[in-house]
């Protein structure tokens, strides 16, 4: 609907409604399905929920839309809510309202003068408004139609009798019959509080060292809101005294109302009062004014830094309890971080939350004294590692606030792991300045994990430590058997699986050619290529191989590449490993190492002083026990006790003796399983020593002064009364007692290898 196209009618309603208005608000709860028209209301104000003789109500535009009026009496009745009456000198009264004025969107305008229109054959001058009773008036469309266009019909509701209305929302009801088609429903003309209330604000308020000030506003929320004697209280902290007040600014309210109808006092004391000087109303309506108000330090011993918070009180409802009218320090300042952010190790262009380098009080910054931020040794600064330790500015933007001009970026120390902020001149605002570094990216070192903290410093005085993120690992190295005792000498140890876990969603990189190496250490080599799959997440790999690692002939790696970077942190299962471990190896863990581009990144790249240091001292992105490395290989023992068990076979050897168990050993779920009795007995644990507690379901095996305890369908194992959480449960094939080869090595203090090749599992006594 064009606006041009409207037409405007004007309705004057004898004592009880007249009008001209601005539009603000619109509907509340409109309910009937047949309205074609609409409501907007010009204006909500809020009123006390006292009687009064007069006062007006919001004014309301009815929108009635074309063809909406049929032949006939078109009556649209609205009604007053509980509390409110028209006055009673024009209950009954029918008056037609005159003149009625339409602007014809169809016809052009001279002047002020438009051109009249009457709808359907019937004048305008036919509309009437009645007043039907003290809460109810109608308006009547006698016999007109309106096929040409839409028009509005303006509403006033004035000289309104208040005789206590509840509080809450004060809705116009609208009805109309359903032939009519007019618009129904509820419209707010007005709100109704409890008692009045002010509403309090400081603007303008200043960071000092000494003196301050601040505009106190006060608002009213009806008319008589604030009241004498106590009416507002504001009580400063302690070390802190109210001085003056300045410059008084009427905002609204009756012409008469000024600074002479307010009492303020308290100057000298912690608390002021700002009340009326009478019980009457300041304002014969609503009224808000400015008022600057000034404090000072009192006693420094007793003043604390910070937010000057003053306490509100007094006996006019307020809409707050306490108001921050200034902030207090000694010269100096501090660094904030607003929300620490989550940074990968080995990667670079790495985020940082907004780093807030803040004034204690204004003018605290001098001009070229200088704010460092030193980050911890395994991180750099973006700018550092892309250009050197003689780069300057930063990788992001840099926002000034009350005052403070962005400072100058360079890099100092010999690692260019310190940022120094020069400030150019100081704050000369009354406001404590800031600047704030937005979008601040660092390198961090591939195996740096925890807390990031930078350390403050500088001829500014500042000094402390801020967290600014949390570091995570790129991925972690985990074996599914890392107690597995692997034999010295040992030409096929099946380790069992390990598995590699993105630390988050692209940690490993497809950047420069994605390598990733998982390296063993010096004498340990691959016996095979084991199966490399990705078993969750969405990383795709290619071009998995096995080789000596820097033309070494015994340090073993695996290489892998990365096709395509993950969304969804994933894992990286290596299924089959099988080691040979050369005699040189020394007994103790077997610890591999994952390094490579596509793991360690910033180790290899970025400017040379920086990623050379890096890789010099710590490449590797993860690293854990796989395996460990317990006696010789059979045969390097003169003493050894060594047997051979064979997959699926009851016939084992002990020292080259062939014997018979009532048991074979069986593979399940990738596991190999032995009998423990067998195993006992062959490393010499007599019969009288192997020892099975029915009710209880508990094995006991004692050999020397070893006792080693297994509870059946649990997964804790004792030896020698400490107890070790198996990742398998203790279980029985043909009534004895079976357990993983690794468990059975860890529980009779033996080497376990398997032959995959010859399915054999050789048990060795150490």
């Amino acid at each position: 609907m064009k606006k041009s196209t409207k037409k405007v009618l004007n309705v004057a309603a004898s004592a009880a409604m007249l009008a001209g208005i601005a539009p603000v608000a619109g509907i509340v709860a409109p309910t009937a399905a047949h309205a074609s028209g609409s409501f907007d209301v010009y204006s909500v104000p809020t009123l006390g929920t006292g009687s009064s003789e007069s006062l007006a109500l919001g004014r309301v535009k009815v929108n009635v839309d074309k063809r909406t009026l049929a032949g006939g009496n078109n009556t649209l009745t609205f009604t007053l809510p509980q509390g409110f009456e028209f006055p009673t000198t024009t209950t009954g009264q029918n008056t037609t309202l005159d003149p009625i004025t339409f602007q014809d969107g169809t016809t052009t305008a001279t002047g002020n003068t438009y051109e009249y229109v009457a709808l359907g054959g019937t004048a305008p001058g036919s509309v009437a408004v009645n007043v039907v009773s003290k809460k109810s008036a109608q308006i009547i469309f006698n016999g007109s139609v309106n096929n040409a266009d839409d028009f509005e019909l303006l509403l006033n509701l004035r000289d309104i009798v208040s005789t206590g209305p509840s509080t809450g929302d004060v809705n116009l009801t609208f009805s109309a019959s359903s032939e009519s088609g007019l618009p129904t429903g509820n419209v707010k003309v007005a709100t109704v509080v409890s008692s009045g209330q002010v509403a309090l604000e400081a603007n303008d308020t200043e960071s000092s060292s000494d003196s301050f000030g601040f505009t106190f506003k006060l608002t009213e929320s009806v008319a008589g809101s604030l009241k004498s004697g106590n009416a507002v209280k504001l009580k400063l902290p302690s070390g802190f005294e109210w001085e003056s007040r300045g410059e008084f600014t009427k905002l609204f309210g009756d012409n008469n109302f000024d600074i002479n109808d307010l009492s303020v006092t308290g100057f000298g004391t912690d608390t002021l009062t700002v009340a009326a000087v009478n019980d009457s109303a300041i304002s014969s309506t609503a009224a808000s004014f400015n008022m600057v108000l000034n404090f000072r330090v009192e006693d420094e011993d007793k003043a604390k830094e910070g937010d000057v918070t003053a306490t509100v009180s007094g006996n006019s409802s307020s809409n707050i309890s306490s108001l921050v009218v200034g902030s207090y320090g000694e010269y100096g300042g501090g660094v904030t971080v607003t929300s620490p952010t989550t940074v990968i190790s080995g990667q670079d262009e790495q985020q940082l939350g907004d780093i807030v380098v803040k004034e204690s009080v204004a003018g605290s910054f001098i001009n070229d004294r200088t704010v460092t931020l030193q980050l911890p040794e395994g991180a750099r600064w973006q700018s550092v590692y892309e250009d050197g330790e003689t780069a300057t500015g930063t990788t992001g933007s840099v926002d000034t606030a009350n005052g403070l001009t962005a400072p100058r970026i360079t890099y100092t120390g010999t690692d260019g792991r310190t940022m120094r902020l020069t400030f150019p001149n100081q704050n000369t605002s009354n406001k404590a300045g800031s600047i704030t570094l937005k979008d601040i990216e660092v390198a961090v070192q591939p195996g740096f994990s925890g807390d990031l903290n930078v350390a403050v410093a500088g001829s500014q005085g500042l000094t402390g430590t801020v967290k600014v993120a949390t570091a995570t690992p790129s991925l972690t190295l985990s074996a599914s058997d890392a107690t597995y005792s692997a034999a010295i000498g040992s030409d096929s140890a099946n380790i069992g699986n390990l598995t590699l876990k993105e630390g988050a969603a692209g940690a490993l990189t497809d950047d420069d050619n994605g390598l990733v190496e998982v390296l063993l250490p010096a004498g340990v080599t691959f016996g095979s290529v084991p199966t490399v799959s990705v078993t969750s997440g969405d990383l795709t790999i290619r071009n998995v191989s096995i080789d000596t690692y820097n033309n070494s002939a015994t340090q073993g790696v695996l290489r892998f590449y990365v096709d395509s970077e993950s969304t969804t942190a994933s894992t990286i299962a290596i299924n089959g490993v099988n080691l040979r471990i050369d005699r040189t190896v020394p007994q103790g863990n077997i610890v591999a190492k994952v390094q490579g581009d596509g793991a360690a990144n910033t180790a290899y790249h970025g400017f040379g002083d920086v990623t050379q240091t890096w890789k010099d001292s710590y490449r590797y992105a993860a690293q854990g026990t796989i395996a460990t490395i317990g006696t010789q290989a059979p045969g390097m023992e003169s003493n050894a006790v060594t047997a051979i068990y064979t997959i699926g076979s009851t016939a084992y050897k002990v020292n080259g003796e062939t014997r018979t168990a009532e048991v074979a050993p069986y593979v399940e779920n990738g596991r190999t399983y032995l009998p423990v009795r067998y195993v006992a007995e062959a490393l010499g644990v007599t019969p009288a020593n192997i020892l099975f507690d029915k009710a209880t379901s508990m094995v006991t095996l004692i050999k020397g002064d070893r006792v080693v305890q297994l509870k059946l369908k649990t997964n804790q194992l004792t030896i020698n009364g400490s107890t070790i959480n198996m990742d398998v449960k203790a279980v029985t094939k043909a009534n004895r007692t079976v357990l993983p080869i690794a468990w059975v090595g860890k529980a009779l203090d033996a080497t376990v290898m398997y032959d995959a090749a010859a399915k054999t599992v050789t048990v060795n006594s150490k």
